[in-house]
This record gives structure tokens, sequence and C-alpha cells, in this order.
């Protein structure tokens, strides 16, 4: 066999040896890496699923002590281990079973109360890619948690002499009853409740440790060949070398050596290595070869850089994309309600007993916006508009539409707020002493009706494509109603707006007004908080309106 030859098929195989070598390697790096991260999985679902453990158990001792003592401090520890499972407070970086003993010790302070990084357990379980089963069974454990948890409350609240009004509060008042409260905590209902509760979170974690184990045994046994072909190819291509050393040493020692020299640095990641051998034999196409092998080497290093760069970039800009789509769909619906729709919620809608509903709209806007243009139209309605949407949004309360020259914004919805009625009141002022600072500022008069009323309404979600919040309810129609009948620049409210205000705004009575389907009522006009009553009674006499 010639030289040449020889070392065409030599260096031949040794490649291959290389590449096979080279192959296996990242194999088995990207087989750790894929293990360390089912282990690292692994572990946090069966720390998120102690959440529900320590919920149950910790619940049940906190209430029955409570009941038995009335000590605050076990019912503040209660209500702090159901908002971290609902993520109202965030999850203490120590949580775990020893974690309320050395709270009830005064080993370590209650929990801070800190929101930031605070989620949901559900949410925290639905990031970590759980199967269909498994959120199944959580799903399970979540309504049997829910059930005990009720039963503790009724409890906790019959020893306060507290009960349930019908709507979910305990704001009907009675007479305490320990043993009701004793009675539901230990009856068979409750601790056949419990016992179902642990096995579902045993069922979950048993399903969780099943398929996670499943996987690394698939792991480590893929890892195990890859070792072992990686072994083989190892030892080949350490024979393969030390036996081309001992020939090259042997016919052509210098240069052999050089070239050798050259190979180790490759070998050991110097893909830019120079080789110092040169000539016309075989020995020097040896040398090129290896070069070539090296700068292509280098060469494909710099591509998958590149490629790694680029991918980089499109997830940044995907992210982009990911927030545009988000801010949009913000700006369409309430912030709580685009998250439920993410969530995967179909078909949102609910009643809320207390919500005040405010409508305005611009008196004479037929003629005016005939008299301006419709494009001057359109910047006025932007203007005054995106300030009410900025007042709305410092105010606490949710635009749900407009409607031409109609605005409408409810408090207490979607979010409920017992506040609701005072945060449209102060949305309200600040709104009408924009239009006239509006009016006073431009070409044009402007003056705006506007009205207020409390009550029930039920809101939900409409349309499959092109979604819309909107409330319905007879609180809709007599707000829209009480704005109707209002005098310009005046904020005209019903007598249950005045009721729950009074303590804190002036009013101004008006009588009787007729409305539709509803006759004759009483009602008012809303001026200002009382805090600033003076210089807005002060300002409405130089003005010349009746204080």
């Amino acid at each position: 066999m010639k030289l040449r030859t020889f070392f065409n098929a030599f260096f031949l195989i040794l490649l291959c040896f290389a590449g096979a070598n080279l192959a296996l390697g990242l194999l088995l790096g990207e087989a750790e890496r894929k293990t360390a991260q089912i282990q690292k999985q692994m572990i946090e679902l069966t720390s998120l699923s102690e959440d529900l453990v320590i919920s149950s158990q910790w619940g049940t001792r906190l209430a029955r002590g409570y009941v038995t003592m009335r000590d605050q401090k076990r019912l503040r520890s209660y209500n702090a281990i159901e908002d971290i499972l609902k993520g109202r407070i965030a999850r203490p970086a120590n949580y775990g079973f020893e974690y309320w003993d050395a709270v009830g010790g005064g080993v370590i302070p209650e929990p801070a109360g800190d929101k930031e990084g605070a989620a949901p357990l559900e949410d925290r379980f639905l990031k970590l890619n759980i199967t269909v089963e498994e959120f199944s069974q959580l799903k399970k454990a979540m309504d049997l948690l829910a059930k005990v948890v009720t039963t503790e409350r009724i409890a906790m609240h019959a020893v306060n002499g507290e009960y349930d009004d019908g709507t979910g509060s305990f704001s009907k008042k009675g007479k305490p009853d320990q043993a009701l409260a004793e009675k539901l905590l230990y009856s068979e209902k409750y601790s056949k409740e419990n016992g179902e509760l642990s096995y579902a979170i045993f069922e979950f974690n048993e399903n969780v440790r099943a398929r996670f184990q499943k996987l690394l045994d698939e792991q480590a046994h893929s890892a195990s060949r890859l070792f072992a072909y990686n072994t083989y190819v190892s030892s080949g291509l350490f024979a393969l070398v030390l036996a081309a050393a001992v020939f090259l040493q042997m016919r052509f020692l210098a240069r052999s050596a050089r070239l050798m020299s050259a190979v180790h640095k490759i070998r050991d990641g110097d893909l830019g290595a120079k080789i110092p051998v040169s000539g016309n034999d075989e020995i020097g196409e040896l040398a090129n070869a290896i070069g070539a092998m090296a700068r292509n080497l280098a060469a494909a290093f710099e591509k998958l850089e590149e490629k790694v760069e680029l991918s980089e970039q499109t997830l940044v800009e995907l992210e982009g994309e990911r927030q545009r789509s988000e801010k949009l769909l913000h700006n369409i619906l309430p912030a709580a309600i685009a998250q439920r729709l993410r969530g995967g919620e179909e078909m949102i809608a609910e009643v809320f007993p207390e919500v005040t509903v405010f409508f305005s709209d611009i008196v004479g806007f037929t003629d005016l916006s005939a008299k301006i243009g419709p494009h001057a139209t359109v910047n006025m309605l932007n203007e005054l508009f995106g300030k009410f949407d900025e007042l709305a949004e410092k105010h606490s309360v949710e635009k749900i539409k407009t409607i031409g020259d109609s605005y409408m914004v409810v408090g207490g919805v979607p979010n409920r707020d017992p506040l609701h009625c005072q945060h449209i009141a102060g949305f309200a002022l600040e709104a009408l002493a924009y239009v006239q600072e509006f009016s006073r500022s431009h070409a044009f008069t402007i003056k705006m009706r506007m009205g207020i009323h409390t009550g029930t309404v039920a809101a939900g979600v409409l349309g499959k494509k092109k979604f819309s919040y909107d409330l319905w309810g007879d609180v809709v129609n007599v707000a829209s109603r009480f704005e109707s009948t209002s005098l310009p620049d005046r904020i005209h409210v019903s007598e249950s707006v005045r009721v729950r205000l009074s303590d804190d705004f002036v009013f101004e009575d008006s009588g009787t007004v007729e409305l539709k389907g509803k006759g004759a009522v009483v009602s008012s006009y809303l001026l200002a908080r009382k805090t600033e009553a003076a210089g807005v009674l002060a300002f409405r006499k130089r003005d010349g309106a009746a204080p």
C-alpha cells in the first residue's frame, strides 16, 4: 500500500472518530442538562404541593385553636396561609412545615405581607407544565381544600356570633355558638373532607414522582449508552492516535513531532493553532488537511454563534410582540378580565351587589359637531376623553365604553371595592372641573351633564372574536336617566349615592325628578368634598349660580 493511500485511509478513520467523539460529548452534555432540568422540575412541583398540605394541616390546627382560645395570632396566621395560597402575598423564602411552629413560638416574625413575586398556587403549577391528568388532580385537591376552608371559616365566625347573610359575607350578627364551631371542626364530615384532601394530594404527588422518575430513568439509560459509546470511541481514537504517533515518529521524527504538537492544540480546542509543517509529500498534505479541518470547525462555530445571536434577537422581538399584544388587550378589557381570558375562561359573567355607575354626555353635541366639523370634533373628544381615561385610572374606576359623546365608568367592577361610590364621586368632580377648564381654554363652549347611581349589576364579556366588557341591570338605566335629567355642568345623583357620601361630600338638594319607569324620585347635585367645599361654593357664587 502506498504511503499516500495509507495516510488517506488513516485520517479518514481519525476524522470519523473525532467527529463521533465530539458528537457524543455534546449529546452527553445535553443529557446531563436534561436530567438536571427534570430533577429541578420534580423538586419544584413536589415543593409546591407541600403548600396544599401546609394549608390543610395547619389550617385545621389554627382553626381549632382559634375556636378554643380566640387567639388573634392564630387567626392572622390562618388568613396568611390562605393569602399565600391564593397569591395575595408572597410565599416566604423559608416556607415549610416548621414555619408556622416558628411563627407561633415567636422565633420568627409573622409574614410581612409583601406582594412582590406573589402568585396563586394554581398559576405556579401551570408554569411548570404539568400534565392534564395532574392538573385535574390538582383542581380536585383545590376544590376539596375550598370545602375544608369553608367549614373552618363558618366555625371561626360562629364563635364570634357572625353568620353568612346569603351572599358569602359573614355580616349577619347573632349569638356566639361555641358548640356549633366545635361540632363543625370535629365532625365526621370535616374529617372525611380532610382525609379526601390528603389522599388527593398524595395521588398528585405519586403521579408527579412516577412521571418524572420515568423521565429520569429514560435519561439515565440514554446517558449510560452514550457514555459507553463515548468510551469506545475515545479508546479507539486514543489507540489510533498512539499508533499514528509511533509510526510517524519512526518514519518522520522532527516533522511528525511538530505536526502532533499542532494536532494536540487543535484537540484541546485551539482551532487557530498553526501547523509548522510544509512540503509536497503525504505529511505536508496531512498537515494541510488538518489545518483545513480546524478552520472549518472554527467557521462552523462562528456560524453557530451567529445563529445563536440571531435566535436571541428573534426571542427579544417575539417578547416585544407579546408585550404589545398584551397592552392592546388591556386597552380593550380590564386587566383582571384579560388575565382570566388568558387563563382559559371562555364565559365570564358575574353579579356585583354593590357598584356605582357614572354617565356623562355633552350638552348640544349634535349642533356643536356640525358647527366645528368632523376633524375638530374627533380631536375634541380625543382630548376630553383622554383626560377622562387618566382620571379613571387615578381614581381606580373602570371605563366601560364611550358611545359618541357619552362616557360611562363604574366603580367596584371588576375588582370589588368597598369605596366604589367615593371613587366615582372623586372622578366625577375632577372630570367636571376639567370640562370647565377645557371650555375656558377653547374657542367653543363645552358643557356636560353627569349622572350617578349605585346598586347591583351583572357584568361579563361579550363576543368571540371582538371582545367587549359590559354591564347590565336597572342601576345602569337609572344612572343614565339621572344624567339625562341633569342641569349642564352639574353632577346629578340619586338618594342612595347621597346616603353613602354624606359624611365626606357636600350636596345641593334638587327636589324630585321624574324618571322613566320610576316616577318621581328624590335627587341631589354633588358639589364638592367637604374639605374643598368653601372654595367651590365661593366660586359658584362668583359664577352666579345658586349655592
